[in-house]
């Protein structure tokens, strides 16, 4: 595409002058035009290369008044060359494309020539004039129609487009804010200019309605260190401690669990907290023991919320007991088999998160094929964990991780 506009632009009148002064008696009259199609080369990873096919004809002329006589002499010339010319592909800040940096590397022949045993060499003028013609119509040769700010814009907003994901008739939105734009240029050795675009945000996650979240307009562009393709995304998802006592009172609250032969254990009223870097769970029981007084009080648990990747569900490690009971007798008695109790509490007081990690999965599919009017992004072997849980004053934060690699392919390419 570049080679292809650059024939475009580049005209077969290069530029022509007469009597140009190259100094001490030397003049010439020149005409260059180009003669072939432009050739697109690779010099190295930051720069690349075109060969122009040129004729140049003239004349190199010498007068000068020697003893009080004129002498006059000239040598027409007619000569092929194939300058190489090298310049750095270039996207501006405001996504326009350009060349920067253009400079004749090479003639493809000398540019010297022996008149009258003086030596000329015709570098400088050559490369003054054609310089000119260069910075002035390469540089304006089309190429803004390689625009890639809409392509850029389109993947900014979808990168902060909610996602919806729902579970039990619950529903929770993640979302992001972008905040910067990288991208770096490189050259390949096959002719094609590569573009590492990287996008870097903060994810928010939301229960309940949609947050409404606004475009926001692409900031300046920065520079890209990392050339891997990568997408690296942190997803938080909250549970807050209010849908936690009611997922645990739906299924454990008047259930009954045996602690020994002779004593059953009812719990009800599940709560839980925030307590430090851990989670408590506060309940109501009921010991209800064969052949004697029924006790009731209070239950105190706490433990680290752990994920449990066999089940895909929260569960409780590390836990700490304690009772509360107005019976100063049972509480010094042995029908409270914490061991026993402790058991049962682990395999029951648990929240499953699959469906929200299937959904999840499956929502990052989809918002992962982003189609623009100049290419095509597509997430390819997605993976998603659970990356750690932590509590908060409010709520028990999930943080999901999606890893996987971009397949972009440009339209008409």
């Amino acid at each position: 595409m570049i080679e292809s506009n650059l024939n475009n632009a580049l005209g077969q009148k290069l530029f022509a002058d007469k009597g140009l002064d190259l100094g001490s008696g030397f003049f010439t009259d020149i005409d260059v035009n180009r003669t072939g199609l432009i050739k697109l080369a690779a010099i190295d990873s930051k720069k690349m290369s075109i060969h122009i096919p040129m004729n140049m004809v003239g004349n190199l002329k010498f007068e000068k008044r020697v003893f009080g006589q004129n002498l006059k002499t000239d040598i027409p010339f007619n000569e092929t060359m194939l300058p190489e010319i090298s310049f750095r592909p270039k996207i501006g800040q405001n996504w326009d494309f350009s060349l920067e940096y253009i400079n004749i590397e090479s003639y493809g022949r000398s540019m010297k020539y022996n008149l009258l045993g003086f030596e000329i060499d015709l570098d400088p003028m050559i490369r003054r004039q054609l310089q000119s013609v260069l910075n002035n119509q390469l540089s304006a040769s089309n190429l803004t129609r390689m625009d890639f700010r809409e392509m850029a814009q389109e993947a900014w907003d979808g990168f902060s487009k909610p996602i919806a994901l729902e579970q039990d008739g619950v529903s929770a939105y993640i979302y992001t804010q972008p905040t910067k734009l990288k991208i770096r240029e490189e050259v390949t050795a096959d002719r094609k200019l590569k573009l590492f675009l990287g996008i870097e945000g903060e994810v928010f996650s939301q229960i309940g309605s949609s947050p409404q979240t606004k475009k926001t307009p692409l900031p300046n562009i920065t520079y890209n260190e990392s050339s891997e393709n990568k997408v690296d995304i942190m997803i938080p998802l909250a549970i807050s401690y209010s849908d936690l006592d009611q997922y645990l009172n739906e299924n454990l609250a008047g259930k009954r669990f045996r602690t020994d032969k002779k004593t059953e254990l009812e719990v009800s009223n599940l709560e839980s907290q925030s307590f430090g870097d851990r989670t408590l769970l506060k309940m109501d029981f009921l010991a209800i023991r064969k052949g004697r007084k029924q006790i009731t009080g209070q239950m105190y648990l706490v433990g680290k919320p752990k994920y449990d990747a066999a089940t895909e569900s929260i569960r409780f490690e590390e836990i700490e007991f304690d009772i509360n009971t107005k019976n100063i007798l049972a509480r010094s008695a042995t029908w409270m088999k914490q061991g026993q109790v402790l058991t049962q509490i682990k395999k029951l007081a648990s929240y499953p998160i699959g469906e929200y990690l299937d959904e999840a999965r499956r929502e990052m599919r989809l918002q992962g094929q982003v189609r623009t009017e100049y290419a095509d992004f597509s997430l390819l072997n997605s993976q998603l964990e659970v990356e750690g849980i932590y509590n908060t004053e409010n709520d028990i934060r999930i943080y999901l991780r999606t890893t996987g690699k971009m397949n972009v392919k440009v339209r008409g390419m």
